[in-house]
């Protein structure tokens, strides 16, 4: 989340081209191997001549076995790709809050699903401890 309200920043508030942009958040390293998903979109835009989009969209190619999402939640990504640089300030905005909620709905699918599974992580251990008692009996 702090990626995008960084990009929000560099994009719409001080208008730093989406190349220059993307770079400058690699550089920040805050964000892991989304740090290297940024350097490597900014070097795509700059030595390949590519767009935004293409760019994006080939550095989470490159790094998506990295990154601990699933194939829905990648192509989920995938689309921010496809939208930014496309438009005025005010529309990159506009995108990059919506790319932040879907961000903040997959954040909390994921916690219940992790919540979810460790209940039943915990209750499997004295389940299982029961059930050698039984078969032990």
């Amino acid at each position: 989340m702090e990626i995008l309200v960084s990009l929000k920043n560099l994009m719409c508030s001080l208008g730093t081209p989406l190349s220059v942009s993307f770079e400058i958040i690699g550089k920040e390293d805050t964000g892991g191997v989304w740090s290297d998903i940024f350097l490597e979109s900014s070097r795509i835009m700059k030595e390949q001549h590519r767009d935004a989009g293409w760019a994006w969209k080939d550095a989470l190619y490159r790094f998506r076995d990295q990154l601990p999402l699933s194939h829905t939640e990648v192509e989920a990504l995938d689309n921010l790709g496809e939208l930014l640089g496309k438009s005025d300030r005010i529309s990159q905005e506009t995108i990059i809050d919506m790319e932040k909620e879907k961000i903040a709905l997959l954040e909390k699918k994921a916690r219940e699903l992790a919540d979810t599974k460790g209940k039943l992580y915990r209750n499997l251990g004295p389940l299982t401890g029961a059930a050698m008692v039984i078969l032990l009996i």
